[in-house]
């Protein structure tokens, strides 16, 4: 009757330490890591610009033809653009692209500056800004007066102005 006293005391025990939850939970321990995140945003730009269009051209020499210059840059880039060439012509359709057949058409900066916008003088004649990210036109813009087309053949005359942008 011992035994059975003894195994009846120990079932109790049992019953009432899982009753309290009192048998002891084994913990587990946590580990973290971290990602390292990388990338990178290219600068780009593009550029565009309004025709000029001198309408018909007179012997006074004072024709004007304006161009609006609109860069799309990046977000934060530098640019510059300049002229890349030193002297601008029409040339007559048709004609022998000199003399009678060609009238130059000297580009300025509407900031009031008489020096030419041209490839001699882009260290300190030249269009500056920085990207907006998205197409933004220029607040300056080109201005180009024809010269006299005094002795000049007639006819269509048209040209191309190469713009050159860095960033």
């Amino acid at each position: 009757m011992n035994k059975l006293k003894k195994l009846l005391l120990i079932s109790s025990a049992l019953l009432l330490s899982t009753a309290n939850n009192t048998f002891a939970v084994a913990v587990t321990d946590t580990a973290t890591a971290t990602i390292a995140a990388t990338g990178t945003i290219s600068s780009t730009c593009s550029v565009t610009a309004t025709g000029m269009s001198f309408g018909t051209l007179g012997t006074a020499g004072t024709t004007t033809a304006v161009s609006t210059v609109t860069p799309n840059c990046t977000l934060g880039t530098s640019f510059v653009i300049k002229n890349a060439a030193n002297n601008n012509y029409l040339l007559r359709t048709g004609g022998t692209g000199s003399g009678a057949d060609s009238i130059e058409f000297p580009i300025t900066l509407t900031d009031g500056s008489a020096t030419p916008f041209t490839l001699t003088n882009a260290a300190s004649i030249n269009l500056t800004g920085i990207g907006t990210g998205g197409a933004s036109a220029l607040t300056q813009t080109l201005t180009g007066t024809a010269v006299s087309s005094t002795g000049k053949n007639t006819g269509s005359y048209t040209g191309t102005v190469t713009l050159t942008l860095t960033y």
